[in-house]
């Protein structure tokens, strides 16, 4: 009895000690039922901060990746924090940089491009965005000035290196996409190949048994969806089969645009020549080429062959610094239901020597066919073919079919790929070859 009325505060004149133990501890608890709820508030707004910067930043980058303006990147990553509830205010302009503060929320969202802060710094594939806002929690919601929730987010345009020298696109379940034949020499370094036919029985076919005319460098393999047929393992080549399909590394790449480059109509091999007689850029309405022992040399720049490039003849072909955009006859137009496209025929007797842009929006790409246009692209003939850039024909084949050629610090990107004859060398290398330029979040 005793300790049942000690309990209760009534023992030696000690009434309500229990009590006022019992608020304080209480009140403790309250406190620190409140700091959970205020934590997690903040943590709650940290998150969805987090989120709606990387957004806003990755809008930024896709506006940048479809060679829009760092403006308009600015106004895309405002326009998307805007959409996830984060105001920029009414007093400012989508397009400013810096900060912009909307009162009535307590928020600021800065954007920058180039990023002024991180890894990226300076870097114009790239905007930063960083929201601020003043979070009133449950436990003390006066003191929301010294709750300011931070989150910041880093997106671009990069370039993705997914180290294959040739790559055979089509999804479906065609036969032969990958062919080597017993009269070609192939050698890879840098990079493997990748075939994504689903072809159960031949999707890579390889005739080649003589170990030394086909090479691929270690560690690279073949990574085929379907299944190989031929000689692979038996020259030393692995196989992956059952290999994932990988999307196309270039799908969406812009294709030129003659008006915002200033490239001239050329009716006629002579109305796009200089002094000397050389190819200047401009969009062609004539094949480019010909025959005949005439040397052929491109100036640097853009092409856009509305009626293909035939080198077919023994003269020298030339060009330092092009970019070779393959594309239908009335190109910039709509393609329409059946477009008209005329093929890249490198043939002849001499030598063909061409090298792609090392800058700009097509750096490292050498040959780009309109996805519209499904025509084959061939090299062959009795002389030689040096070319340093990337070779891209989505919707196409390519075939080879001539005396030693090399692909120098290059990759081949077609629909399909047949080697028949001769002896190609691609030598792979990200630095020197073109690579898909992608929106990413990066910090």
């Amino acid at each position: 009895m005793n300790a049942f009325r000690r309990f209760f505060g009534r023992d030696n004149g000690e009434e309500g000690q229990a009590v006022v133990l019992f608020a304080i501890l209480m009140l403790a608890l309250l406190f620190a039922v409140g700091l959970a709820i205020d934590a997690g508030q903040l943590y709650s707004a940290k998150r969805s901060e987090q989120e709606a910067a990387d957004a806003a930043a990755f809008a930024g980058a896709v506006v940048l990746y479809q060679l829009g303006t760092g403006s308009e990147a600015i106004a895309a990553a405002r326009t998307d924090a805007l959409t996830n509830g984060y105001s920029s205010g009414a007093a400012c302009l989508l397009t400013t940089p810096g900060p912009c503060t909307d009162a009535a929320t307590q928020t600021t969202v800065t954007v920058y491009w180039p990023p002024i802060t991180g890894s990226y710094i300076g870097n114009n594939k790239h905007v930063e965005v960083e929201i601020t806002r003043q979070v009133k929690t449950s436990l003390v919601p006066a003191e929301a000035a010294f709750n300011p929730v931070r989150a910041r987010g880093v997106a671009g345009s990069e370039p993705l290196n997914n180290g294959y020298a040739i790559m055979a696109l089509d999804r479906s379940n065609i036969c032969n996409a990958f062919t080597d034949q017993s009269n070609a020499d192939l050698h890879l370094t840098g990079g493997g190949i990748l075939v994504n036919s689903s072809c159960s029985g031949s999707a890579a076919v390889n005739n080649q048994s003589n170990a030394g005319r086909f090479t691929i460098q270690s560690p690279y393999t073949l990574d085929v969806n379907g299944d190989a047929s031929g000689s692979w393992t038996s020259i030393g080549i692995p196989v992956n089969a059952g290999h994932n399909q990988l999307p196309d590394p270039f799908a969406g790449f812009p294709p030129p645009k003659p008006a915002t480059l200033g490239l001239p109509t050329c009716n006629s091999l002579a109305a796009c020549q200089d002094g000397a007689g050389n190819q200047n850029p401009g969009v062609y309405k004539v094949n480019l080429g010909g025959t005949g022992n005439a040397n052929l040399v491109l100036n640097p720049g853009v092409y856009v062959l509305d009626a293909g490039m035939d080198t077919g003849g023994n003269a020298n072909v030339t060009g330092t610094g092009v970019f070779l955009y393959n594309t239908y006859s009335n190109y910039p137009g709509a393609p329409g239901a059946n477009p008209t496209c005329t093929n890249i025929n490198l043939q002849g007797n001499a030598a063909t020597t061409l090298s792609a842009q090392t800058t700009g929006t097509w750096a490292n790409l050498l040959v780009y066919q309109d996805p519209a246009c499904t025509i084959q692209m061939t090299i062959g003939g009795n002389g030689t073919f040096i070319g340093t850039g990337s070779v891209y024909l989505p919707a196409a084949a390519f075939r080879f079919n001539g005396n030693p050629s090399t692909l120098d610090g290059s990759q081949l990107i077609a629909r399909t790929v047949d080697i028949q004859n001769g002896n190609i060398t691609i030598n792979y290398n990200p630095t020197t070859t073109a690579q898909p330029i992608l929106p990413r979040l990066a910090e």
